[in-house]
């Protein structure tokens, strides 16, 4: 995610058994702002089969003064769930340059994490990643999907509230802060699927992720 913070829904429902029974749609989709302007997407693709779910992430983000390119961020994940637990992750990111990969599975100790660039870990096994799409980021302890590391920020519940989405249309959501060194706020509509995200980066730009409808 930008400054180290970091959905067009159709088709049939998804169904997902962690915790919390939730309708996925086979795509979601957002546009990142900053400061009102439009400076890339992310995705998240959902395939289930047989109890096997896979969540695979691509985020591009690029800012620009004029035609130079001020800063890069390219992200991609595939997350694997089965029968309603997290099973484990590949990831690889270039945040403008300085490359990151994390391979993370369950092991009979719990959670075992390995990264570019950090020491390998084993995290307690209710740990999930943050890559936000899931609910359950907002009950469970997690790691960062980007560098590996344990996420030791508060979650603060603010009940339903209005977020915007893409087309300017409002939506009833409801809204979760999370505060600490990861500091950012997310919402998740009626049907429990992601429906924004707020930051700040660390320029003190306002950073949006408004799902596309």
């Amino acid at each position: 995610m930008i400054a180290r913070r970091r959905f067009v829904a159709g088709g049939a429902a998804l169904a997902l058994t962690a915790g919390p029974a939730l309708a996925l749609p086979p795509e979601v989709r957002f546009e990142v702002m900053r400061n009102g302007s439009r400076i890339g997407q992310q995705s998240v693709t959902f395939q289930q089969q047989d109890g096997l779910l896979q969540a695979n992430t691509t985020a591009e983000i690029i800012v620009r003064l004029g035609p130079i390119v001020l800063f890069r961020y390219n992200h991609s994940v595939r997350e694997t769930w089965r029968d309603g637990q997290f099973e484990g992750l590949d990831s690889t990111t270039n945040d403008d340059g300085k490359p990151f990969k994390v391979h993370a599975e369950r092991g009979a100790a719990g959670i075992t994490v390995e990264a570019s660039t950090i020491p390998r870990a084993v995290l307690p096994p209710e740990t999930i990643p943050l890559t936000h799409w899931n609910i359950l980021c907002m009950e469970r302890p997690l790691f960062n999907p980007q560098d590996g590391t344990r996420i030791e920020s508060r979650v603060i519940p603010h009940g339903e509230d209005m977020v915007a989405l893409a087309n300017g249309a409002m939506v009833r959501a409801t809204h979760y802060s999370l505060a600490g060194k990861v500091a950012l706020d997310d919402w998740y509509d009626d049907a429990k699927v992601w429906a924004a995200l707020h930051s700040v980066g660390t320029d003190g730009s306002k950073i949006e992720y408004r799902r596309l409808v």
